[in-house]
């Protein structure tokens, strides 16, 4: 890996103790950081990654006031922050395997344990300048892809996004290979598709659950995830290639609010509807042909005037 120079990055620190403060700090001093921002608690460092640029974040995950995972993978779906692309290092004096496994699934880019020295850091910090991991969008995750080989998340096939790097884009003073603005359009697209995808899947189990077909589920919780979904779906759609599928979220939306008014005892009408909705929204989503859109947009309206 090349010698690289950080004394022009920005770098955010959120950490807890003061011990382990210092010493991250002074790390990443040794390594040549010069533009170090240091918070104590979630709620000052969310006020500064809304306030300023950041190039990286490292922060320690068990911070006071907030939950820093979570945090993460807010600032990774766009609710936190300038950047939902900031390269991100977590950090902990108590690793264990549930930390791993929610570091992974917020979105940050490596977790490292603490005490950890300078050399551990700065491969960490390298990697992510030129050897960063493309992106994936799932229905509950934006963030490195961290499939194995043998994983295709049940015969979806999930596109890798080569995501904006401000942190290598400082240090070597080269331009990102997908621009901001392209990036979040993937972005949104991808999670339109994985909600599509989703929706059909949470339908199929609902359905099955009141024709008997599986009584495993929660109904109930499937419903609730199920309206969720429908929700941000709807938020999402007006700013993608699909919005003229938004009326045909909004009448999903209608017929799963519908359903948590009675979860035990669900109008037939209402589940039969689900189905026509969940399956015309996929086929909208996935044809390019006016016949199979415009075919959408009359099952929407047709239900809508059966709400």
């Amino acid at each position: 890996m090349h010698n690289h120079t950080y004394d022009k990055t920005r770098v955010a620190i959120g950490d807890v103790k003061t011990d382990s403060l210092n010493s991250v700090r002074h790390i990443l001093r040794d390594i040549g950081f010069r533009e170090i921002e240091v918070r104590r608690d979630a709620g000052s460092l969310q006020e500064f990654l809304h306030a300023a640029d950041v190039d990286l974040l490292v922060s320690e995950v068990d911070l006071e006031g907030g939950d820093a995972f979570e945090m993460i993978n807010t600032l990774r779906h766009g609710g936190l922050g300038r950047d939902p692309f900031m390269p991100v290092l977590g950090f902990t004096w108590k690793a264990t395997p549930d930390k791993v496994h929610r570091a992974a699934n917020s979105g940050a880019d490596g977790l490292l344990a603490q005490p950890a020295w300078e050399q551990r850091f700065r491969s960490a910090i390298e990697t992510l300048v030129e050897k960063r991991k493309p992106f994936v969008v799932t229905t509950d995750y934006v963030g490195p892809d961290r499939r194995s080989e043998d994983d295709n998340r049940g015969g979806q096939k999930i596109p890798l996004i080569p995501v904006p790097n401000a942190l290598r884009r400082t240090v070597t003073g080269l331009p990102d290979a997908v621009p901001f603005a392209a990036a979040m359009v993937m972005i949104q697209e991808q999670k339109v598709e994985r909600h599509a995808y989703q929706i059909g899947y949470l339908t199929k189990h609902i359905t099955d659950t009141y024709r008997e077909i599986d009584q495993s589920s929660n109904v109930a919780a499937q419903i609730a995830k199920l309206q969720s979904v429908a929700m941000d779906l709807m938020l999402r759609i007006t700013d993608t290639k699909y919005a003229h599928q938004s009326e045909l979220c909004r009448t999903l939306l209608g017929v799963s609010k519908e359903l948590a008014k009675q979860p035990a005892n669900p109008r037939l009408r209402d589940i039969s509807l689900l189905a026509q909705l969940s399956l015309a929204l996929q086929r909208a989503i996935h044809a390019d042909d006016k016949a199979t859109i415009a075919a959408a947009h009359d099952i929407a309206q047709a239900v809508k005037e059966n709400l």
